[in-house]
């Protein structure tokens, strides 16, 4: 689904009502719909029961899985920020954004769209995740869909709904009264650039399980149907040939004594469903199948993840969720651009005139290594590769800067003199 909000002409009471109206029309609902897949609360389209027969509603969290293994594998070891400046560096390591951005990878991928709000106190500056149901943009319909603003909603006190038009001039708080905005005072904006900030999970702002949502709707009613079934073989009926003379009494001692006495040429069978066991299996096989490889997601119950396989093994069953990483990758360093623009801003307010958005972003494949291999092969590299170059390459090395000074230090330190 396009998520994208597009705003004709200047940004008035009325373009702003429209927009606002179209975003809980389409928007919202569906944004609420992914959310409700991801915490296993989605409908299982199952149709009325018959009265009387089991009506199971069994949900696998598949998406929870997709989204999960997704951002695990894409934000799980955080990004790392290199600055050629110690102050950049100091500036960016102080606001400590590790466990925010992993909580914005998990919106892109069950939203397609995740949103970071700063401002400025007399504390300093803040960054907060902001909920992607109640957040949207506002783009031009130039080409490249340039942003023009962003929005925030929420509820009052009173019930009524309010919201921030966020410029990057200024922010306009408004009134929603379910038709029309009404404006209030605009305050102006000191960071220079919209506070707050989009991230999207690719070009399409797509989530993760999107679409495959109707592929877990059939994997949820194959597996409801199939419980249903082996409760109603549970609950089988007795039938009994040639003994019409039989009354309650019997049936109730038959129960107690588990004897039955049969007339001759009588004879008691249970009628029961008769279930393919092999086809439902394969059926949910299929399903499970699908829905992993069209999400690009690997299945990590797969014994070729637990076994000896070859790198080159492991990189073709990594393929696909390589593809989502790198789609991930390219969208998110554009909204971290963004985010270290108004960052830079915000610092120089404070009487700290910091650029960083000259950093070096460094993302990592969250995926266990043999860190003794890898340390031998950049050793080997050492005489082609820079330090820079191969500290940025070490999982457990967060801050390539400040490491290359420690060593710079002890170097200094052992070339003087014993006194």
């Amino acid at each position: 689904m396009n998520q994208d909000i597009i705003c004709v002409g200047p940004l008035t009471e009325d373009t702003l009502s429209d927009a606002v109206a179209e975003f809980f029309r389409r928007v919202r609902p569906h944004r609420e719909r992914l959310m409700d897949y991801y915490r296993g609360e989605q409908p299982v389209p199952k149709g009325e029961a018959v009265r009387g027969r089991p009506n199971n509603q069994l949900r696998v969290p598949f998406p929870r899985y997709i989204t999960e293994v997704q951002t695990g594998y894409f934000l799980g070891l955080p990004p790392t920020l290199s600055y050629t400046r110690a102050e950049d560096a100091r500036a960016y390591a102080a606001l400590s954004m590790e466990h925010t951005l992993f909580d914005i990878g998990r919106d892109l991928s069950i939203c397609g769209e995740g949103f970071l709000l700063v401002w400025l106190d007399r504390s300093g500056i803040h960054i907060c995740r902001c909920d992607p149901c109640s957040c949207f943009a506002l783009r031009s319909a130039e080409a490249g869909d340039p942003l023009l603003a962003c929005v925030r909603l929420f509820r009052q006190a009173e019930g009524t709904t309010g919201g921030v038009l966020y410029q990057a001039g200024r922010n306009t708080p408004f009134l929603w009264d379910g038709q029309r905005v009404r404006f209030g005072t605009p305050e102006e904006n000191p960071l220079g650039a919209v506070a707050l900030i989009p991230f999207s999970n690719n070009c399409q702002r797509t989530g993760d399980f999107e679409m495959v949502t109707d592929l877990v709707d059939s994997y949820n009613l194959l597996l409801s149907g199939a419980m249903d079934d082996m409760q109603s073989v549970a609950n089988a009926f007795l039938a009994l040939y040639g003994m019409q003379g039989t009354t309650q009494g019997d049936i109730d001692n038959a129960n107690r004594t588990r004897v039955l006495s049969l007339a001759e040429g009588g004879r008691a069978e249970f009628v029961v469903k008769n279930l393919n066991h092999e086809a439902l299996a394969q059926l949910e096989n299929n399903l499970r199948r699908s829905i992993l490889q069209l999400s690009m997601t690997p299945d990590l119950s797969d014994e070729s993840f637990s076994g000896n396989a070859s790198g080159v093994a492991l990189q073709y069953k990594l393929w696909g969720i390589e593809q989502v990483r790198a789609a991930k990758e390219r969208s998110f360093t554009e909204g971290m651009h963004h985010l270290l623009k108004t960052l830079s801003g915000g610092y120089s307010l404070l009487g700290a005139p910091v650029d960083l958005t000259q950093g070096h972003i460094t993302f990592y494949k969250n995926l266990p290594q043999n860190h003794a291999e890898l340390a031998a092969t950049l050793l080997s590299l050492s005489p082609v590769l820079s330090q820079r170059t191969i500290l940025e390459q070490l999982p457990w090395v967060s801050d390539v800067d400040d490491e290359l000074r420690r060593k710079a230090e002890d170097l200094q330190r052992s070339q003087q003199p014993d006194r």
